[in-house]
Order: C-alpha cells, then sequence, then structure tokens
C-alpha cells in the first residue's frame, strides 16, 4: 500500500520542480516578466504638472484613445484623422496608432478633442489634481465594461516636490 502512495507524491514533486509557473516556486530574476492582463497599461501610475505618462500597448490593439478626467469630462486623445473636424485633431492618427507599443503623454502640453458640442478647437486635458482614467477601444460609448480596456493615472496639477538630501557629518 505505502508503494501505491509513493507513486503519486513522487509524480507531485517533480512536477513541481519542473514547472517554473507553479506557485510553489519562488520567482527569480531569471524567469521572464509575466504576459500584461490588458492591452494597455501604464509604467508610472502616479504624475505631475509637466511631467510625461509612458502609454504601453499590446499590439496591434483597438483605434480609439480617449481619457476621462477627475470631473468626468471626456477627451478623444486618438482618432481618425478622416473623422476630425474644425481645428479638432488626434495626437496619432488611428492609422499609425493602432501599431504603436507606445505613447508618451506630457501633462502640460496635451490637448485633446473635448467631446462636447460645439466645442471645434482641441483643449488642455490635464488641468486638476485627481485619476485620469485611459480607455482604449474599437467603441468608447458602450455599457459593456468588458468591451474597452481602461489604466487609470493619478495625477497632481502641481510640480513633482523636490527631494532633499540630508548630509550628515
Amino acid at each position: 500500500m505505502k508503494s501505491l502512495l509513493f507513486l503519486p507524491a513522487t509524480a507531485l514533486l517533480f512536477s513541481v520542480t519542473m514547472y517554473p509557473s507553479h506557485p510553489a516556486r519562488a520567482a527569480s530574476d531569471s524567469m521572464p516578466a509575466p504576459a500584461p492582463t490588458s492591452k494597455i497599461w501604464v509604467e508610472n501610475e502616479q504624475v505631475f504638472l509637466g511631467e510625461t505618462i509612458h502609454l504601453l500597448f499590446l499590439t496591434p490593439h483597438p483605434q480609439y484613445l480617449g481619457v476621462i478626467d477627475p470631473g468626468g469630462s471626456f477627451f478623444y486623445v486618438v482618432f481618425p484623422v478622416a473623422e476630425s473636424m474644425g481645428k479638432l485633431t488626434p495626437l496619432v492618427d488611428s492609422e499609425v496608432f493602432i501599431n504603436l507599443n507606445h505613447l508618451e503623454i506630457n501633462t502640460a502640453q496635451i490637448k485633446a478633442d473635448p467631446y462636447k458640442y460645439g466645442v471645434l478647437e482641441n483643449q488642455p486635458v490635464f488641468t486638476k489634481s485627481g485619476a485620469y482614467t485611459f480607455i482604449l477601444g474599437d467603441n468608447l460609448h458602450v455599457d459593456d465594461p468588458t468591451a474597452v480596456y481602461r489604466v487609470t493615472v493619478k495625477y497632481q496639477h502641481k510640480t513633482r516636490p523636490v527631494q532633499h538630501a540630508v548630509v550628515i557629518n
């Protein structure tokens, strides 16, 4: 009877040793980073006025990118140039964007389509402190939250405080 239990226990121990992704194994520096679970993620989740947000993407990805500010206002950041009206222009044309694996957005300079009736010129996006949610999708105005990808950045509408070094003599 003991020998019958030995075989399954040995197989279990062997499987833990052979498969590095098994939860019982400790992660090491030589293991590859886990694959992202979304088509969009951010390198820096906390940014200040004048700093650059580094958005990263799995390619190809959907053609539209929007952002919702802390007050709930929506801005189109990326859309097809053919849909431009007046002075409303995308940061990047959708045809180019779908194959980009990253996009850098300077918080002090970015202007985008505020998606408001009668406004035909891009407006500043980062105007107040709070959470800004970037939305990636083929249709950004849907009720189904699984139809779009989201990532949130916490923004402070002031310059980053300077870190002073303490010198001990």
